[in-house]
């Protein structure tokens, strides 16, 4: 069953809007295809999928982009693979809270990494590189075949080319485990040194209306709609307007770094509260922007990477009520 042509289900496998209630009426190749092709909002897809299978609807979806003259460029939606699960991923545009929280933790580091380098070595600003959301691919070991897009990237540059040293991911509590399957890959199949996740728990679960609105200004209703968040939301969550709740409350947020024998937890929302204090400091240590060898050559003092919490929460409560808006936006549009 298909509304729109867009597939969609109440399985957790997928994390997106509700609006397809036979989660069999497809196959799991088939909705993968149909969320490449259609790319609706906020929807993750995990299925079990041999690496020959996943080759074909790699072959078919680049097809469909050629057809409809997608870029290379565009990040969304997009298709990677674990090997050593044989999982398939499709993960379709994001709303502003994933994209914020990611752009805006990005910048916390690099400005960090910047004020370093400015103290103790000027001469090595550049050498550490945001490279943003990019896909990356394993060649070898038990994540041969791979591929993964990140949330970001920190690489180590030099003339004998680039290393990624840290990566971002960012979803969800509900994709929890498939987070901790990305992160695995990431420290086990790119051999990073460290991989950060960042989480935050909507409650309850955005769905869309069942109905559409009828005879609506949509234009008009945007702008309402826009007003009445800006004026009565909660520092969290609940964002409501038309007796339907756009953004449930975020009632848990948290940053984890992970390395390969540890991992440390930096809570940011606990039962809907924000977190007093926030952390400034979540265990980076510039030496972790470097491969080893690179590291002793570079013959300066080891120190911690800054983050400055509370801004980064100011941009999460901006993030939260533009996706608000953004799903109401999309749903009213015709």
């Amino acid at each position: 069953m298909l509304t729109n042509g867009i597939p969609s289900t109440d399985n957790e496998r997928v994390d997106g809007n509700a609006l397809v209630q036979d989660e069999n009426a497809l196959s799991d190749y088939d909705m993968a295809l149909c969320l490449l092709e259609n790319n609706p909002p906020e929807n993750r897809l995990d299925v079990s999928m041999s690496y020959s299978q996943y080759l074909q609807l790699e072959e078919s979806w680049s097809q469909i982009k050629s057809a409809k003259g997608i870029t290379e460029d565009q990040r969304y939606p997009y298709l990677s693979y674990n090997s050593l699960f044989q999982i398939a991923t499709v993960v379709t545009v994001p709303r502003d809270l994933h994209e914020v929280a990611a752009s805006e933790l990005r910048q916390e580091i690099m400005e960090s990494i910047k004020a370093y380098f400015y103290l103790h070595n000027p001469d090595a600003i550049g050498t550490i590189v945001d490279s943003g959301s990019v896909k990356e691919k394993v060649d070898d070991g038990p994540y041969s075949h791979s591929s993964k897009q990140s949330d970001g990237v920190f690489k180590y540059s030099s003339i004998d080319g680039r290393a990624i040293m840290v990566a971002i991911e960012v979803g969800s509590s509900e994709m929890y485990t498939a987070l901790c399957r990305d992160k695995n890959l990431w420290l086990d199949g790119r051999h990073v040194k460290v991989c950060i996740l960042v989480c935050f728990k909507e409650s309850p679960r955005f769905r869309n209306p069942r109905h559409p609105y009828e005879n609506i200004d949509a234009r008009e209703e945007k702008r309402q709609m826009t007003l009445r968040v800006h004026e009565s939301c909660e520092s969290y969550g609940p964002i409501s307007y038309k007796n339907h709740k756009w953004l449930g409350e975020l009632k848990e947020g948290f940053i984890e770094v992970w390395r390969h024998n540890d991992t440390v937890r930096y809570p940011l929302i606990e039962r809907g509260q924000q977190c007093d204090p926030l952390p400034t400091n979540i265990g980076l240590r510039m030496q972790d922007f470097y491969p080893p060898e690179a590291w002793q050559a570079a013959n300066m003092p080891d120190g911690d990477i800054l983050i400055n919490g509370t801004v980064f929460m100011k941009y999460i409560k901006t993030a939260i009520i533009e996706t608000a808006i953004g799903r109401f936006s999309d749903f009213v549009s015709p």
